[in-house]
């Protein structure tokens, strides 16, 4: 079977928000990438799930999430190993090596405070240094104004500043700073990495061997 890549999230402190299924179905129905298999869909009240082909192809799907569930605050497990090949309406119910070991991984953020996003691919030593870089990710992610997501996601969107300030009905000056003060292009670095990862970790994988 193929590599997939399973995010399975939940929501904190989700009784403290009330009701937050139909928020987080709404946020996320429109959430599309080419590497997904099935959209991002809630299940259980305050946990959602989404289905991508490969290994780690496309981490910058945990910063889309992180804006799309904004101002809720979740924890992410991330199980990359063999699943299924086809589209799906939901990946609820798949299952699979990827999918146990992503809710093994949300497990584990559950006993880190500090630990947003964990991995677990089957290398441990690859799975390290992968939370390693989005504890970092998440720390500047947290810090972000709407201002600033609204100014990095239109720029990386349109390409260009001054695209982007047309569409944001802003100067491309005011762009390019928020950009800079969202730390923009280490967040793109840090990405790269992370996708470049993904490839050693399917290297490493026994069915790929």
């Amino acid at each position: 079977m193929p590599l997939v890549t399973v995010f399975t999230a939940d929501v904190i402190d989700s009784r403290r928000h009330g009701e937050v299924a139909g928020f987080l179905t709404t946020r996320l129905a429109d959430l599309t990438h080419p590497v997904l298999l099935t959209p991002f869909t809630v299940s259980r009240g305050d946990e959602f799930q989404g289905l991508c082909r490969g290994s780690l192809r496309a981490p910058e799907i945990v910063r889309l999430l992180r804006y799309r569930c904004r101002p809720l605050s979740f924890r992410l497990g991330i199980g990359i190993g063999e699943g299924p090949a086809t589209e799906a309406s939901s990946s609820w119910g798949l299952n699979g090596e990827a999918f146990f070991r992503a809710r093994e991984a949300l497990e584990r953020t559950k006993k880190k405070t500090t630990l947003l996003t964990a991995v677990v691919s089957g290398d441990e030593r690859l799975d390290a240094v992968a939370e390693g870089i989005f504890v970092l990710l998440d720390a500047v992610w947290t810090r972000w104004t709407k201002e600033q997501w609204e100014a990095v996601l239109a720029y990386e969107r349109y390409g260009t500043y001054e695209a982007a300030g047309q569409v944001l009905g802003i100067a491309f000056q005011n762009v390019a700073k928020r950009c800079r003060a969202a730390r923009w292009p280490a967040v793109r670095v840090a990405e790269t990495a992370l996708r470049r990862l993904g490839e050693l970790m399917a290297c490493s994988s026994p069915e790929q061997g």
